[in-house]
């Protein structure tokens, strides 16, 4: 002991502790540490003083200082189940988990019933990637504090780590009943719901951060992108300006934003966003995925289908690609190769470019498409094809059997400056299965002079089917059209639209008796026209070389080009646009038009 230290005896030293803690305990540091460094004076190896200045150092962020301090104080007392606690924390903070969690454990040991223990051994459990373990210490800690929002908020992130999100959004739900205050839990509990595309509950939690914290800007990205989801465009478009402008280098937001201006067919303004958030990250893929689209709308194919193959690698999409172990072909001489077109997206998009198939085999390769079992015998039918594969071709298959691979939507990129139409018809229906549906038809047409099938829905898991398919009571006025036999070729969901039109418009449904795509184009061989929205059913229409009218949202697929009525890819087709997004009237209003004169 220095010649001018205290004298002070232990119970003097522990009151000099306590009274540390009280102040500690309300939020006066500097006294607190006072209180420890004058009982460290008189007793320089005092268990307590040492730990609780360890602690004092761990609030102020000198993790190094206190692991030292909390070491001396366990040298004294090691059987202290808070001090080893609180070192495990030292110990988390400084990245050294697994030896945070041995700490933890040994505080658990002495104290089974510590319930912060047990929530800083959930926390370095889950920087161990051990979710489950986490989840069963953070219920120990939530069993024993119930009225802990933190501990709530804790076992939450480890079920949602863990894939339980109804479970985990009930922990959120309960931390922000008992924290509503705390932004953390409701940015989270939002983020969980947008997953669980519950897209208004989420909206609801970021609107709550912002109305408290009008600059954050992950609320101000979220909020936009759980509009977005909702195809409230017009709403995201704001915040995504607002969080842009708080994080000007945010390449994301700034590609979000861009995205939404497309939504709502404004190109131009789309251009100058995606360009900007690939000046902020070059090699972001949505943002050329994206960006090629919107060029290939202007058919600028040159500029358009490089980009358009980083549709392979955005963060929602890179998984359905494969590695395969043969060479992608680079448009290498074909003569006498083998060669393998690759199955993507949907069949529309299968029968849009297995038209490529003749110019690989005037190289002269021999073709195999790999396609959806529902469009296999369809397939055989293109000109080029030499066998069609319906399922997934295993390595060992392709590395044996295949020279060079491609996919199906990147056949176009391979041969630049060639037209992207093939001669139609390219694929063709069978003539007995066309035949027995003719005289169906025409049973069924009775004296009407046209026969007309029509689709009104697409796929309910497209992200624009919303835009993209009409109510089938929209198109009501159309059944007022005399002289017209109207058959529903429509399949899904969206054919439960029927029965509520059926005594108003005569019509007989079909689609139940459409198992592939085969008896599918049977039927359009028998049938005068079809009047269809965006789904596979215009592509194979144009593909038959059948005449096909195409309705379509104003913020269309990229394939339909941006102002014209006809399609570069299929010349059977005729193009009906709206002006307004979700509004068919002025779409109807042409449509009867065109009908009338085309029954003259």
């Amino acid at each position: 002991m220095t010649p001018d230290a205290p004298t002070l005896t232990s119970d003097e030293a522990a009151a000099l502790i306590e009274a540390g803690l009280a102040c500690h305990r309300t939020g006066r540091i500097d006294d607190a540490h006072a209180y420890y460094q004058s009982a460290l004076a008189a007793h320089p190896e005092h268990p307590g003083a040492l730990h609780y200045l360890g602690v004092v150092a761990l609030g102020r962020d000198q993790l190094k200082e206190a692991a030292a301090l909390m070491d001396r104080a366990l040298a004294k007392a090691p059987d202290n189940a808070e001090y080893l606690a609180n070192r495990g924390v030292v110990a988390t903070r400084l990245g050294d988990h697994a030896g945070a969690a041995a700490l933890l454990r040994r505080a658990l040991a002495l104290a089974p019933d510590f319930a912060n223990a047990h929530n800083n051994l959930g926390n370095a459990l889950m920087e161990l990637g051990d979710v489950a373990g986490a989840a069963q210490h953070y219920r120990r800690a939530r069993a024993q504090a119930p009225q802990s929002a933190h501990f709530a908020f804790n076992l939450g992130r480890a079920l949602e780590a863990g894939g339980a999100k109804d479970a985990a959004l009930d922990e959120f739900r309960a931390a922000a009943a008992l924290d509503p205050h705390d932004l953390k839990t409701l940015i989270s509990m939002g983020r969980l719901l947008r997953t669980m595309e519950k897209h208004a509950e989420a909206a609801a939690c970021f609107e709550a951060v912002i109305a408290r914290e009008p600059d954050n800007v992950l609320a101000r990205f979220e909020l936009g992108y759980a509009y977005d989801a909702m195809h409230r465009y017009e709403e995201a478009i704001p915040h995504y300006r607002r969080a842009a402008q708080l994080k000007p280098d945010g390449a994301g937001i700034i590609n979000n934003l861009a995205f939404a201006q497309t939504a709502l067919a404004r190109y131009d303004e789309a251009e100058i966003d995606y360009r900007r958030a690939l000046e902020l990250n070059p090699d972001l893929p949505e943002s050329r995925f994206q960006l090629g689209m919107l060029i290939l709308r202007r058919e600028d194919y040159t500029g358009g289908w490089p980009l358009f193959e980083n549709r392979k690698l955005t963060s929602t999409a890179k998984a359905n690609y494969r590695k395969l172990p043969c060479p992608e072909w680079q448009g290498e001489p074909l003569d006498g190769k083998r060669f393998l077109i690759c199955r993507e997206q949907g069949v529309g998009d299968q029968i849009q470019f297995v038209r490529y198939a003749g110019l690989l085999a005037q190289m002269g390769a021999q073709v195999h498409a790999w396609v959806a079992p529902e469009l296999a015998s369809l397939a055989a039918t293109v000109p080029g094809v030499a066998r069609v594969l319906d399922a997934a071709p295993s390595d060992e298959v392709i590395a044996s059997e295949y020279d060079f691979w491609c996919d199906v939507m990147s056949l176009p990129l391979k041969f630049p400056g060639r037209p992207i139409y093939a001669e139609t018809p390219y694929m063709r229906a069978d003539t007995v299965q066309a035949a027995a549906w003719r005289a169906r038809v025409n049973a069924l047409a009775g004296a009407a002079h046209r026969r007309i099938g029509l689709v009104w829905a697409g796929n309910p898991r497209h992200h624009f089917d919303a835009f993209r398919s009409a109510p089938l009571k929209s198109l009501l006025p159309l059944s007022a059209l005399a002289g017209n036999a109207w058959f529903a070729i429509q399949k899904g969901p969206g054919a439960a639209q029927l029965a509520p039109v059926a005594g108003r418009w005569p019509m007989d449904a079909l689609g139940d008796d459409l198992h592939d795509f085969a008896a599918t184009a049977a039927l359009i061989e028998a049938l005068d026209l079809v009047i269809t929205v965006d789904t596979s059913v215009a592509h194979l229409a144009g593909a038959l070389g059948k005449p096909v009218w195409v309705l379509l949202a104003a913020q269309p697929d990229w394939r339909w080009g941006k102002d014209r009525a006809d399609s570069v890819w299929y010349p059977s087709a005729r193009v009906f646009r709206q002006s307004t997004l979700g509004d068919w009237s002025g779409v109807v209003a042409e449509l009867e038009t065109a009908l009338s004169q085309a029954s003259r």
